[in-house]
C-alpha cells in the first residue's frame, strides 16, 4: 500500500502483522479523498478502526493539522506508530496526532467526555458486524462531529446505512455515496 496524494505521496504504508485486516485499497482511499476534497486541509481527524492508519495518513499528507488514530488491536497500533514513524511525523512536536488503543465505540465516549470535536470522522470497520451503522449511531449520540462536519463511512454494500441518523445530540445526513464492487463509501454531513 502507499499514499496516493499530498506531501507523502508513494510513501509506503506496512500492513499490521498479526491477525489479517481488510485494509482500504489505493483506489478506494483515493476515491475517499476525492470525494471529501479540500474539507481535510487544515481538519481535525477522527479515524476510527485505523487497522495500518493508512486513511489517517493520506489525511496527514492531504494537510489535515491532527489526526486521532482509534483502533483496539495492539498490531495494529504497532503498525500505525512504525508507519508515522517512518514519515519522521512522529518526532514533530507537538506530534501531529494521538493514538487510542480502544474499542471505537468506547473512544467516542471517551473523547465525548474529554470535550474533543473534530472536523471529519473517517470510519472503515471490519464488514459483517453492523459497525458502521452503530459506529454512526454513536456520533449521533455523542456529537463529536463538530456542527456541518463530515463522517465518512466505508461498508459493505450488503450493510446498507439509512439517509439520515437522527440521536439526542446531533443528526447526520447522506450527502453522497460511491460504490467500488463490495464496497461503498456514505458520505454524512451534521446537521
Amino acid at each position: 500500500m502507499r499514499v496516493t496524494g499530498g506531501q507523502y505521496l508513494g510513501r509506503r504504508i506496512q500492513l499490521p502483522k498479526g491477525p489479517a485486516i481488510r485494509s482500504t485499497l489505493d483506489h478506494v482511499r483515493q476515491a475517499l479523498f476525492n470525494l471529501i476534497g479540500s474539507r481535510v486541509e487544515g481538519a481535525k481527524i477522527l479515524d476510527l478502526f485505523s487497522g495500518s492508519g493508512a486513511l489517517g495518513i493520506e489525511a496527514l499528507s492531504r494537510g489535515a493539522s491532527h489526526v486521532t488514530f482509534v483502533d483496539r488491536s495492539s498490531f495494529s497500533m504497532e503498525s500505525i506508530q512504525e508507519n508515522l514513524s517512518s514519515l519522521s511525523l512522529a518526532s514533530l512536536e507537538p506530534p501531529p496526532f494521538d493514538l487510542l488503543r480502544t474499542d471505537a465505540l468506547a473512544a467516542i465516549r471517551r473523547l465525548r467526555r474529554e470535550e474533543s470535536e473534530f472536523d471529519l470522522a473517517l470510519l472503515d470497520p471490519p464488514y459483517g458486524r453492523h459497525l458502521a451503522r452503530k459506529s454512526l449511531i454513536a456520533l449521533t449520540q455523542y456529537a463529536i462531529v463538530s456542527k456541518s462536519g463530515w463522517v465518512v463511512a466505508e461498508h459493505d454494500k450488503r450493510d446498507l446505512l439509512p439517509p439520515s441518523l437522527e440521536g439526542k445530540e446531533a443528526c447526520l445526513m447522506l450527502q453522497g455515496l460511491k460504490r467500488y464492487g463490495d464496497t461503498v463509501l456514505s458520505l454524512y454531513q451534521r446537521q
